[in-house]
């Protein structure tokens, strides 16, 4: 495939996850006002417990076999349909398993299990696996239209669930969990109808491709695990040394660097697939250099504008005791950067089925910055917190990019993407001890100017389109 349709294709692909992401994350971000408002810090607190304990269940229950569904599926010699029914048969395992791990629970006194929080996390473990597993089947078979359809009904159904459970019928903690499911569970009926999801498979070899599929996966749950410590560890950590009320407003404060990760994530989505199907360890036409950068660019430059409007974006997002949030975003700004370049080198080493480096640099990572919340979230709380995410997410960049210099020849510009990174840590710490932003406009200007030639080829490329499409009017 030559590097101008390996370009289209990756192009298409994003597009199509930017039309899905920005409507989806827009909507999603548009609530945060409404459930500062309606919700005390304690109870965000609770329910952001809940919901990064589902993320923590999912890849240790299932093995992360979704990931295996995408890579299986994209390989020719495996049939799609057995691919997909070996992952569903996983997932129904899993979501018995905890069923029954939860009743049994729920019997003990000692551990005071809320009944509604039980129900909430265990309806959400088996929606989350089903979406997870259906999204990644229909990345594979190229069905990306019908997975933007859902993926935006699923918004715009939680939206206004959200709007009319919590505003009009005044249900509180109940609203927020009925509405959050509903609308998933609209988007997993949308894909299940557009496409052969369901479709009865009669094959005999599902135990063998489940053995091969686990042997790919399995290394991925220590991975999927890592980043869990990496987003999580702090709140539980944060929780215990601070309280529930601190945690509702650190985790209010990820919401901003969502915008950034959003960004990032309609590009990775895209990439997940052209980096299997187009991999080419010698990079002889510079295509996936080329990429690597460009997405670099994005993410520094993003993080430094979401940086210089922090404040005012806070001022319009965050009711009542939430606004001291502003304080947390610049650190996580700066580790959602390293995050979203770290998942992007991963789908390098994934290409070449290289998981258990992957695993291993995700734990180191994890274990550094679980080491630093012990350290600093007693002495400075919640800012340490978000200090010792950066400092782990950076850690996770780092080695990585090290090692995959051994599995591939990436044409990439260094320099400029380290002197961007020196510049965003400039600005964190400026963002951090003046909130007049006019402190921040010389570093922001460093920034763009160190971008200027990615920023430029982003800028030729979108003219193109835009004056191409005119041409075809």
């Amino acid at each position: 495939m030559s590097k101008s349709q390996k370009a289209k294709d990756l192009s298409l692909n994003t597009l199509l996850f930017t039309v899905s992401s920005f409507g989806t994350k827009i909507i999603s971000f548009l609530l945060v006002p409404l459930y500062t408002y309606v919700l005390s810090t304690t109870d965000y607190g609770n329910l952001d417990l809940v919901n990064t304990t589902v993320q923590l269940l999912l890849p240790l229950m299932t093995l992360n076999i979704q990931d295996a569904v995408l890579r299986f599926c994209l390989d020719k010699k495996y049939n799609l349909l057995e691919v997909m029914h070996t992952g569903l048969k996983t997932a129904g395992v899993a979501s018995i398993v905890l069923g029954l791990a939860l009743l049994i629970v729920y019997q003990i006194p000692l551990f005071h299990l809320n009944l509604t929080y039980s129900v909430y996390l265990y309806l959400l473990f088996i929606t989350n696996i089903l979406n997870n597993i259906f999204s990644m089947y229909l990345k594979a078979v190229n069905r990306v239209k019908l997975l933007v359809v859902s993926g935006i009904v699923n918004t715009l159904m939680t939206c206004l669930l959200n709007l009319l459970l919590l505003l009009v019928y005044k249900m509180g903690v109940t609203g927020y969990l009925i509405a959050n499911i509903s609308g998933t569970v609209i988007s997993l009926c949308i894909m299940c109808i557009g496409s052969d999801i369901l479709k009865p498979f009669h094959g005999n070899k599902t135990a063998g491709l489940f053995k091969e599929m686990s042997q790919y996966s399995l290394p991925l749950v220590a991975n999927s695990l890592a980043w869990w410590l990496n987003n999580a560890s702090d709140r539980y950590i944060l929780a215990f040394f601070c309280g529930a009320d601190a945690n509702g407003v650190y985790s209010v404060a990820y919401k901003i660097p969502t915008i950034l990760s959003t960004i990032q994530g309609v590009f990775y989505n895209a990439w997940s697939i052209s980096a299997i199907t187009e991999f080419d360890e010698e990079d002889k036409d510079g295509f996936m250099g080329n990429v690597y950068m460009t997405y670099s660019c994005i993410s520094i430059l993003g993080c430094s504008g979401i940086m210089l409007f922090n404040i005012w974006i806070t001022r319009l997002l965050y009711a009542k005791d939430f606004f001291t949030a502003w304080q947390y975003v610049p650190p996580l700004l700066l580790g959602t950067v390293f995050n979203g370049i770290a998942l992007f080198e991963g789908c390098i080493f994934t290409a070449v089925k290289k998981t258990k480096e992957v695993s291993s640099t995700t734990i180191l990572g994890a274990v550094v910055n679980t080491i630093f919340n012990f350290i600093l979230i007693p002495a400075i709380g919640a800012l340490g917190a978000a200090i010792a995410t950066m400092i782990g997410y950076f850690s996770i960049w780092f080695i990585r990019t090290l090692q995959m210099h051994k599995i591939i020849k990436l044409k990439a510009d260094w320099k400029s993407q380290i002197f961007g990174y020196a510049l965003l840590l400039g600005q964190c710490i400026i963002a951090l001890n003046f909130q007049q932003i006019y402190w921040q406009i010389p570093i922001v200007i460093l920034v763009i100017l160190s971008q200027k030639n990615y920023l430029s080829q982003i800028w030729n490329f979108v003219y193109k389109k835009i004056k191409r499409n005119r041409t075809t009017i």
